[in-house]
């Protein structure tokens, strides 16, 4: 049709919706002057957005000196990509999580070096942190998919994106092929994915919280480290009914509930294209890109004083972009429910964030001696005197401590022993097993000769070593 047929035709639809009393044609769009109510305003704009979209068309509706305009453009030609990409990234990234979900039950079962890739750490890294993370991640993005489809705007499948042990994936994105409709559509299909994650970690987590409740004991770190995980506030409040032991393995379940709800709290930072930016765009409209800015300079606060990791996301943040654009109604006002969506999604970025995300814990040798009691006293000539000494495990591995006294003088007697254990096995050498975080009970006996003078003082030392020496002095004075 020629330009005067097509400025009709768009027209007629428009007036099917809205009074017009007004029409400007440009080349890059035909903007109508309406009248609108208020009331029904949202639900005719939406009409006439899926009537215009059919015939590839969109509309812009906008409020500016006191009266309202609608601006119709040619709805853009998209590329589609083709379906086998979404299939192959999700097969890579089914792949990846699973070799990350195996050498984490490798890890959990105690396995050793060369048996990490048998059948039954395939199997249950797959049943325990492969299925429930790819669950939780497929859920969300799902949500987001079914909830476009819901306002009829046009998204992809999604894409999975792989990543390294031990997490596996980088989670995974939709592509919206469509402009937002309005308001409430943002934070409807910005909401959707969280929530529908959420629903979906909660169980996993009640049961990832159970199976480490059953505990596999801690033997220490390994000589190159141990990686360690902050407990959002979700996961504590969780612990409560579910208490774990101190000192056991994350079970690799419980640890994909994390992933879980890490990428909750990460999706829904109020910034840029993020789940949280289009929810803070519905919510505070052209002003939500302060808000945008304050989260970046949030994130970069945290990279510097507490974890790098916050810089790499700020960073991809600002190569995203930090502004979002308009919806097409950015007009017509929230609902009650809607800041009700809105408060509910700030609960859960506050219950699912954590300053720091992961860190790894050194493998470390230490410990302590503590006297039970004084250190200096009396005794007689030809009287035995004992010390207690606490010895505490304060590193992070298991270790032998060797225990030996020294300074003691010729006729004097000094031995050591487990206070559990009898004068019949002293040694004046003490090599001792102190597993990781574990206390032992030492005592030193001294025997003074009958031959002891008055007034003679004695420093026997108790010399404590593994890689450090702690040196302990016991002072005697002979009365």
């Amino acid at each position: 049709m020629d330009q005067a047929q097509e400025v009709e035709a768009v027209k007629a639809s428009v007036a099917k919706h809205f009074p017009v009393y007004d029409v400007k044609v440009a080349y890059e769009a035909i903007t109508f002057f309406i009248s609108v109510d208020t009331k029904t305003l949202e639900t005719k704009f939406d009409e006439l957005r899926k009537e215009l979209g059919g015939k590839g068309y969109i509309p812009i509706l906008e409020f500016k000196g006191g009266e309202y305009t609608l601006a119709v453009v040619r709805k853009p030609k998209l590329n589609r990509r083709a379906i086998w990409i979404n299939v192959a990234l999700l097969c890579i990234t089914s792949i990846t999580t699973i070799v990350a979900g195996t050498i984490l039950w490798s890890g959990y079962n105690n396995s050793p070096a060369d048996q990490v890739y048998t059948l039954d750490n395939v199997l249950w890294g797959t049943v325990f942190f492969a299925i429930p993370l790819m669950t939780i991640l497929g859920v969300h993005e799902l949500s987001h998919f079914l909830m476009s489809k819901r306002y009829g705007v046009d998204a992809s499948l999604p894409y999975f994106i792989p990543s390294f042990p031990p997490l596996g994936t980088f989670g995974a994105f939709i592509s919206m092929r469509d402009p937002m409709p309005s308001r409430r559509a943002l934070i409807d299909i910005g909401a959707a994915g969280p929530i529908g994650g959420l629903i979906v970690t909660i169980p996993v987590a009640i049961i990832g919280l159970w199976l480490n409740s059953q505990g596999v004991p801690h033997p220490g770190v390994a000589p190159g480290g141990a990686m360690e995980v902050s407990i959002p506030i979700f996961y504590q409040l969780m612990q409560v009914l579910i208490p774990t032991p101190a000192d056991v393995y994350l079970h690799p379940m419980a640890f994909a509930a994390w992933v879980g709800f890490f990428v909750s709290a990460i999706n829904l930072l109020p910034a840029g294209q993020l789940d949280g930016g289009h929810i803070a765009r519905g919510l505070l409209g052209a002003n939500a890109k302060y808000v945008s800015y304050g989260a970046i300079v949030f994130l970069l606060s945290l990279g510097v004083l507490f974890y790098f990791g916050w810089l790499i996301f700020a960073a991809l943040i600002l190569f995203l972009g930090t502004r979002h654009p308009s919806p097409l109604n950015d007009v017509s006002k929230l609902d009650a429910k809607r800041i009700g969506v809105g408060a509910l999604v700030v609960l859960i970025l506050i219950g699912s964030f954590v300053l720091v995300p992961i860190s790894i814990v050194p493998s470390e040798e230490s410990f302590t001696v503590q006297v039970v009691g004084s250190n200096n006293t009396t005794m007689a000539a030809g009287q035995t005197i004992q010390f207690h000494c606490l010895i505490n495990n304060t590193g992070t591995v298991d270790y032998n401590l060797t225990m030996n006294v020294n300074q003691v003088p010729a006729g004097w007697s000094a031995v050591l022993y487990l206070s559990n254990s009898t004068s019949a096995n002293a040694t004046s050498t003490l090599v001792l097993g102190m597993p990781y975080q574990s206390t032992a009970d030492i005592v030193l006996e001294v025997k003074a000769p009958a031959t002891a003078i008055p007034g003679e003082r004695v420093i026997p030392m108790l010399a404590s070593s593994t890689d450090t020496t702690v040196t302990t002095e016991f002072s005697i004075n002979i009365v």
